[in-house]
């Protein structure tokens, strides 16, 4: 292992941990699920139970600007489902997130396996990812507002 780097899986929980960790901070009920929940990294719930999301959270350790996802078909849509990209910046010493509903998160899968197929990508081949930066930082900008604010409350 390279020094500085943390294996993936730990580099995983500790974006779980810090999500968990910032939707308590903000009030709400953040329950991790254990390793191996499919689809579901965290529940989160406003105090009173009367409302609720499912969280997926995809961590990098680095400044990336893509995060590998599910195949689309696999993405989870419901209307109270979103997923957290979570990045480490190593000079500010703290996780970046960004926010996106599922549906926002399929259809930028989809755009991505489209891409992937006209390069001429085979199937068990293609990255599954969304972007950010580059010809997707308005969407950065709207998914990094998302996280900063985002409450159930």
């Amino acid at each position: 292992m390279k020094r500085g780097s943390v294996p993936g899986a730990l580099i995983g929980i500790a974006g779980v941990h810090y999500v968990a960790a910032e939707l308590s901070r903000r009030g709400l009920v953040a329950l991790p699920t254990i390793r191996n929940t499919a689809a579901y990294d965290i529940i989160v719930a406003t105090p009173d139970g009367k409302r609720h999301a499912n969280i997926q959270v995809k961590t990098s350790q680095r400044r990336a600007n893509f995060w590998l996802m599910p195949r689309s078909d696999k993405i989870c849509t419901k209307p109270n489902d979103y997923y957290v990209l979570v990045r480490w910046l190593r000079n500010q010493s703290r996780f970046e997130g960004f926010l996106l509903k599922g549906r926002e998160a399929k259809k930028e899968v989809i755009d991505s396996e489209q891409r992937e197929r006209k390069r001429g990508v085979e199937e068990k081949s293609m990255f599954h990812s969304v972007h950010v930066g580059g010809r997707w930082a308005k969407q950065e900008k709207r998914w990094k507002q998302e996280w900063d604010t985002w409450t159930l409350l």
